[in-house]
This record gives C-alpha cells, structure tokens and sequence, in this order.
C-alpha cells in the first residue's frame, strides 16, 4: 500500500480536489508561497494531465484496466513533481501559516527550546516569627524584589530541624516547592527550641528530554524555632 505525506490525501478524489485546489492557487499568486510562475506552469501541467485521466478512469463508459492503469500513473507522476514543491512550501518561513493552510500543506510545529538550568541561586531571608510559624522570602541576587531566573517555575525548600545548625543541603529533607515571596513554614510543637536551616533552589518546570533541572544551592539560613 502507497505511503502518503499527512497532506496528500490517498483516495483518488480527495487527491484530485487538493491537486485542483494546490493548481489554482499557485497559479494565482505563485510569490505567495514562495515561487515563481515557472514552477506554477510544471505544477499545472501534470495536474491537467492527472485530472484527464482520472475523469476517464471514473467514467463508467470509459472505466477499463488501461485507463484505470493511465490514472495511476498519471497519480504518481503527478505527486512526483508535487511533493517536493508541497514540502518546500511546508517548510518555508516566508510562506504564511494561513496560506500553507490555504493551498493545503502542513503547518510544522514549533519544537520548543528546552529551558537550561537556572545559574543563579535564591538568597533566603526571614520576614517574621510566631510560635511555631515563620514567614521566609527569596529573591535572585542583584534582582529586584520576587524575581525568579529565566524559565524557573518554582523554588525548591529543603530544611533540616534539629540541635545544631545544619551546613549542607544533603542534611536537609524536602519541605516544598513554592513560587512566591513571602512562603510560610510551619513545626511541630516538638520543634520549638531547635535550630531549623534552610536550602532553597531554582527549578524549572522541563528541560532536555522533559526533565526538570535545578539551579544551584542557597548558603544556609539558620534560625531558632519559637
């Protein structure tokens, strides 16, 4: 069985109302999408004989194998010389979305550029401090106020709760990931009296192959749990 692009239709007479259609409008305004008359004159030559032969082969008068085998070929010459016109105009920043909806070719898809990870990390700061409740802020250094990096989504808090003050983020355990300044945390009644130390990160929401990617860590902010 024949493989056709997406925009080539297989059965016989959706190809023969988008070869018609395709015709007509290069024929029209040929710059429109990206060529010139010359290439409009090939396109309508084998569309003509295309269409000849197809009105042949239908007709009950006229329907035999030879002319039924005269369609088929006259097909194939005809997406021959089509096709690389029909991908050229696909692909062509010149052409408009509209007008390669128009003639009847696809309209690529824009891949999106995957997003790196974020090179700057958060500067922790505390704004308040109730009995068990303190109400954190982050910002970029250098940044004004709330900004985020480029393509961060969120910041990842990390935190460790204990008697000493803790110096790396692997003592820590994930708290949340929160996306505005200020952020509460909340303890336990067990945790008063203790020294809590927070780590924060940049993240964004996908990168190469899908994959979140993190920035680098915050120094340490260590503080007495009320």
């Amino acid at each position: 069985m024949a493989s056709y692009p997406p925009y080539i239709p297989p059965k016989d007479a959706d190809f023969d109302n988008w070869s018609d259609n395709f015709d007509t409008l290069l024929t029209a305004t040929p710059a429109s999408f990206g060529l010139v008359a010359g290439d409009a004159v090939i396109v309508a030559g084998v569309v003509a004989t295309w269409a000849a032969a197809y009105a042949i082969a239908i007709a009950p008068a006229t329907r035999t194998a030879p002319t039924v085998a005269a369609k088929d070929a006259a097909r194939a010459a005809a997406e021959a010389v089509i096709r690389p016109y029909a991908v050229a105009i696909s692909k062509s920043a010149a052409v408009t979305n509209l007008n390669k909806t128009a003639i009847g070719v696809t309209v690529p898809s824009v891949t999106p550029t995957p997003i790196p990870a974020p090179i700057d990390a958060p500067t922790l700061g505390i704004q308040a401090a109730i009995p068990l409740l303190q109400t954190l802020t982050y910002e970029v250094a250098g940044a004004l106020g709330k900004s985020k990096p480029f393509g961060s989504t969120g910041v990842e808090i990390f935190r460790s709760v204990g008697t000493v003050a803790a110096t790396d983020p692997a003592q820590a355990s994930y708290s949340a990931t929160v996306n505005k300044s200020p952020f509460t945390q909340a303890f336990l009644a067990a945790d008063q009296g203790k020294i809590v130390t927070y780590f924060a990160r940049f993240r964004t929401q996908s990168g190469p192959a899908g994959v979140a990617q993190q920035g680098p860590w915050s120094a340490p902010l260590s503080l007495n749990v009320m």
